[in-house]
């Protein structure tokens, strides 16, 4: 089948990890300073102020080494959330100026374990957590601090698009898949424009995984938004080879390719044209031949098409021309298998009209697959634009893999206005 363009998403990060964050603005630790005017307040003793007043003094001159030493002692005397959080604070700049991954990853944590980092703070710290735990490339820390911002933030779709990464990298396509779902969502409750690569991403992990369950809800989902002949060729090869299906049925895909502009290069037309021909429709045959030589996508003279499109065409007048009679006969038959044989012969020359009454026809009668007979009715009933009957019929085909079929169709009509 046609690859699938790959691509990742990649997790998003709001910032370096070894680069340093703003913090809330820090108190100057002299005297009896221990107010932060421009940020929350905070309380502090007086063996922390002095001790964090003469880690910054070090830092200033330069000694970061002797700094250290000095929040040392001040992680001793902290007692209270407060002076956890602002001994943190101030360790966390000393370490982003030595560069010291492991100091800044502890200083982090700190932070967040006081309970006391201002709120716009919180996330960024989080993130920087995560962003540590996937430098080492530990996955699975990575997801947990994940877990708990999407717990945290909800509402905000990126984090959560970031949290179905990390199930992915933890192996947890399922996972990866109904939480993308979830961001995608959250995007369209925002009134945002969800990004098209959030759906292919969902896609093309639940196809890599060989999760036919999971792909085809988000091939259909995919469609839906990004109508592209691209996106719905992907889509119904997915489909259609990840599903057994019967002849019928898939010439009924190609139908669907065609009407999507989906169809590409002599080997779809091909296909498409001879399964037409050997179903006994050399109508819908030639007229496929003809559409891709008016497209570019096939070249006549190839004995293949050559061939084709003469044993096709020599049979249309005659196929044609015997239509009325055969439709009259349909209709005293004593089933509805011939009045299903002439409608499907009206599709494929336009004839929608009639191909849907004929359909109709062969439902009262029985003798036929109802599953088949309402999918193809939905079709004759797409093509000539009847939007809302089309969607009634689709609406019946509840078996497989028809049903699955018929929703795709359905996806195709919700796109056409």
């Amino acid at each position: 089948m046609r690859n699938i363009s790959s691509f990742a998403l990649g997790v998003a990060i709001a910032m370096s990890a070894t680069a340093g964050m703003t913090l809330v603005a820090q108190p100057a630790f002299a005297k009896k300073a221990e107010k932060n005017e421009s940020g929350p307040n905070y309380k502090l003793s007086k063996s922390v102020q002095t001790a964090l007043a003469e880690a910054q003094k070090a830092q200033q001159g330069g000694d970061l080494d002797g700094a250290l030493a000095k929040i040392a002692e001040a992680e001793s005397a902290a007692k209270t959330p407060d002076e956890q959080f602002v001994t943190a604070q101030i360790k966390y700049n000393i370490a982003a100026a030595k560069k010291d991954n492991a100091l800044i990853e502890s200083a982090t944590k700190a932070m967040l374990d006081s309970g006391r980092a201002p709120e716009d703070l919180k996330k960024p710290l989080m993130k920087n957590m995560a962003a540590f735990a996937l430098q080492r490339k530990d996955y699975a820390g990575a997801l947990t601090q994940f877990k708990a911002l999407a717990a945290a933030y909800p509402d905000d779709p990126d984090i959560t698009v970031s949290l179905a990464e990390l199930y992915q990298a933890n192996k947890q396509s399922a996972e990866a898949v109904t939480t993308l779902q979830k961001a995608i969502d959250a995007k369209k409750a925002s009134g945002q424009p969800v990004p098209e690569n959030w759906y292919k991403r969902m896609l093309g992990i639940a196809y890599d995984a060989k999760r036919n369950d999971l792909a085809i809800p988000a091939a259909i989902t995919l469609v839906t938004a990004y109508p592209s002949q691209d996106n719905w060729r992907d889509s119904l090869i997915i489909f259609r080879d990840g599903t057994k299906l019967d002849e019928q049925t898939n010439l009924d895909v190609m139908r669907l390719m065609r009407a999507a502009g989906a169809l590409k290069g002599e080997a779809d037309y091909y296909e498409y044209a001879n399964s037409a021909y050997l179903r006994g429709l050399p109508g819908e045959a030639k007229a496929v031949i003809d559409e891709g030589v008016s497209k570019q996508m096939v070249t006549p003279s190839k004995p293949a098409f050559a061939e084709l499109s003469k044993l096709a065409g020599g049979k249309v007048a005659a196929d044609k021309a015997g239509l009325s009679k055969l439709d009259s006969q349909s209709r005293s038959a004593a089933n509805g298998k011939l009045a299903a044989g002439t409608a499907d012969a009206y599709i494929g020359y336009n004839e929608y009209a009639k191909a849907a009454d004929l359909y109709k026809v062969a439902l009262s009668k029985g003798g036929v697959d109802a599953a088949t007979i309402n999918t193809r009715l939905g079709i004759a009933l797409a093509l000539a634009g009847q939007k809302a009957e089309a969607q009634q019929a689709f609406a019946k085909v509840t078996t497989e893999p028809r049903a699955t079929l018929a929703k795709f169709w359905t996806a195709w009509l919700n796109t056409r206005g």
